[in-house]
């Protein structure tokens, strides 16, 4: 199990925990100013949390859900498959927020003999939290890229995760136990 450091986003605003072997992404690339990214130093698991305009004209907030992954993950022209959608409460913020994980997978266009894919398919475990008064929705993605041999332990249908999602639903859950707005005049931007 991985240990766990408190981080601060946005300048401070929001706090959450991520694991102790992730590191600040700034410090690799540049990354837009609506998000903030940490990846594992020893691997290929990243983390974005990403502060978006609150999506509406959907009957539910699941379907705003899946709006937000086809829309973030569905941009590269991958696959996604959904698999469980369900609400959660963020520990540290009101009872009353909407807030959801949902379990999905992307899965590359075919590959050719000029572009080989690197991976089976990227594991995404998705929290949305909907600031109604605010107008947003904060998106954190835990992402797990797998190549063939990884992809060999997992069967979404049947439940079975394998270790790397796993390890991803260690992180989700420690992010909804941490997840804490500190300012919320981010929103006011």
């Amino acid at each position: 199990m991985a240990n766990f450091k408190a981080v601060d986003l946005y300048d401070g605003s929001i706090q959450m925990a991520v694991p102790t072997s992730f590191i600040d992404g700034s410090d690799l690339r540049p990354i837009p100013n609506n998000q903030e990214v940490y990846v594992d130093a020893n691997g290929t698991t990243s983390i974005i949390i990403e502060v978006l305009n609150r999506v509406n004209g959907f009957a539910t907030d699941e379907e705003s859900m899946k709006y937000h992954i086809e829309d973030l993950a569905g941009g590269s022209g991958d696959t996604i498959r959904l698999y469980q959608t369900q609400r959660v409460t963020m520990h540290k913020l009101h009872a009353a927020v909407p807030a959801y994980t949902m379990i999905a997978t992307a899965h590359p266009v075919a590959a050719t003999a000029s572009s080989p894919a690197s991976r089976a398919f990227t594991g995404i475990y998705m929290i949305m939290v909907r600031l109604v008064d605010q107008d947003c929705d904060i998106i954190v993605t835990v992402n797990v890229p797998h190549d063939e041999n990884l992809a060999r332990e997992v069967n979404m249908e049947e439940g079975r995760l394998g270790q790397k999602m796993e390890e991803a639903a260690t992180i989700r859950d420690a992010v909804v136990a941490s997840f804490l707005v500190k300012n919320w005049g981010l929103f006011d931007q």
